[in-house]
């Protein structure tokens, strides 16, 4: 359908205007809600169906005590916590001790209250961890009977159903990656202990007070279970039976995003919450207090070098970078300079050694010329000194023509000019004494005919 051939009078008539205004009320009402939507989010340690159960009567009391806003549950497995803070999905966080120290070391969150544990109709602020077997195994009663056996956690993060245990087995030299002959993780607390009820494992470990609700709720007698390595109370007078030292419980913390404002809001309703509210019925707590101090934690984080302690000990190139940043800087100065004059160096030294190169080369010439100039010079002074020889008086015989030599002994002409001067001779016969000597033979007939 063309609205625009409807003449503004007939549109603005009838039951047009209504429509109109009632779907802006509509989507104006969806806006409304989506911006006054806060997510809670929670751990769900015992699995979704049980978070909601627990949690969404607490939900419900925010929305009635904080008007304009609902409030939802949102139940996260240990591996979606941190990813739903990440990305903004939740305005809270409800998890465990551990997991919100390193939500506050990387993302910043801040606790607003402490929750307080219904045990009993009385109200406790700490909890711990338990570390049990089938009460039949009488081959496991101390911590260190656990190596070579089969032990189930929770998860890696899980506070009371894995790390506080852990670190009490590292105090007893236990390593469990390598002392336990396989080290397993059920993902909740309720299949740790089933998995030990049912033999699929030799030992567990879960945070206090899951097999006493276990037990509440008839799903298993926890009279079946042996405790290793049992704790006193150190003063709590924790009714809980556990294996570990004692640390303050869940809180609840604002994430990055979520206001001041709204925050306040949530911390005075929840600390208004009384015992006997649907909402603490349903949670199994008294109420909330004011936040704990979570040094403990951070102790127990820094004993396993876990979470936002896992470089504990480590120095990182950015750590010495940023506590050395101008000693670094006058280095590199002084590397940019020395590499700077060894440049040069090499440069000069390989200018000096081709210069060294080429008057070897010359030295070497001039020592191969001067060395030819003293042979010519030799043979030179020999000749002249023969030449002299030869040109003095020689006494010579008139009529044999030997030469008589400085000694007086007589030798032949050509024998005293080889002596003298190196000559070599040949003889021949002149066209004169061939004539007289040899008159029958014509040696140079054609010379003569041609004379």
């Amino acid at each position: 359908m063309n609205l625009k051939k409807f003449s503004t009078r007939s549109f603005l008539h009838g039951p047009s205007i209504i429509f109109i205004i009632s779907t802006i009320i509509f989507y104006a009402s969806i806006n409304h809600a989506a911006e006054s939507r806060i997510n809670i989010g929670v751990l769900a340690k015992r699995g979704p169906e049980r978070c909601l159960e627990q949690w969404s009567p607490t939900a419900e009391y925010l929305t009635a005590a904080i008007p304009g806003h609902t409030f939802v549950v949102l139940p996260l497995p240990f591996e979606k916590i941190f990813s739903a803070v990440e990305r903004g999905d939740v305005d809270f966080i409800l998890a465990n001790s551990s997991l919100y120290v390193e939500l506050e070391s990387r993302f910043g969150v801040n606790r607003i209250v402490t929750l307080k544990n219904k045990v009993f109709n009385t109200a406790y602020t700490v909890f711990g961890g338990v570390i049990f077997c089938k009460k039949e195994r009488t081959d496991i009663r101390r911590l260190l009977d656990l190596k070579g056996k089969t032990f189930m956690a929770v998860d890696q993060t899980s506070f009371g159903g894995w790390q506080m245990a852990w670190r009490e087995l590292m105090a007893a030299g236990i390593n469990p990656q390598k002392d336990f002959s396989s080290l397993f993780f059920g993902g909740t607390h309720d299949a740790v202990v089933f998995n030990v009820l049912n033999g699929k494992v030799d030992a567990g470990t879960v945070r206090t007070d899951t097999m006493e609700r276990m037990h509440a709720e008839k799903k298993i007698d926890i009279n079946d279970f042996f405790v290793v390595h049992e704790h006193e109370d150190e003063g709590s007078h924790l009714p809980f039976r556990h294996s570990t030292r004692l640390y303050p419980e869940w809180p609840l913390a604002k994430v990055r995003h979520t206001t001041d404002e709204m925050a306040e809001k949530v911390a005075a309703a929840l600390m208004s919450m009384k015992p006997d509210s649907e909402a603490a019925h349903a949670a199994e707590i008294i109420g909330w207090t004011i936040p704990s101090n979570y040094q403990p934690v951070h102790e127990c984080l820094k004993d396993l070098k876990i979470g936002p302690y896992t470089d504990l000990g480590k120095i990182t190139l950015y750590d010495v970078i940023k506590k050395y940043w101008h000693v670094l800087s006058m280095i590199s100065v002084l590397i940019i300079m020395l590499a700077g004059s060894t440049a040069v160096f090499i440069r000069l030294n390989r200018t000096i050694r081709e210069s060294n190169k080429k008057l070897s080369f010359e030295i070497s010439e001039r020592e191969r010329l001067f060395e030819q100039v003293k042979e010519k010079n030799e043979s030179l002074q020999k000749a002249m000194s023969e030449i002299k020889t030869l040109r003095g008086i020689l006494p010579i015989c008139s009529h044999c023509k030997k030469i008589r030599d400085d000694k007086g002994y007589w030798s032949r002409i050509e024998s005293y000019i080889h002596m003298h001067s190196g000559a070599e001779f040949s003889h021949g016969i002149c066209p004169e004494c061939a004539k007289k000597y040899y008159p029958d033979m014509d040696l140079y007939g054609d010379e003569q005919s041609q004379g």
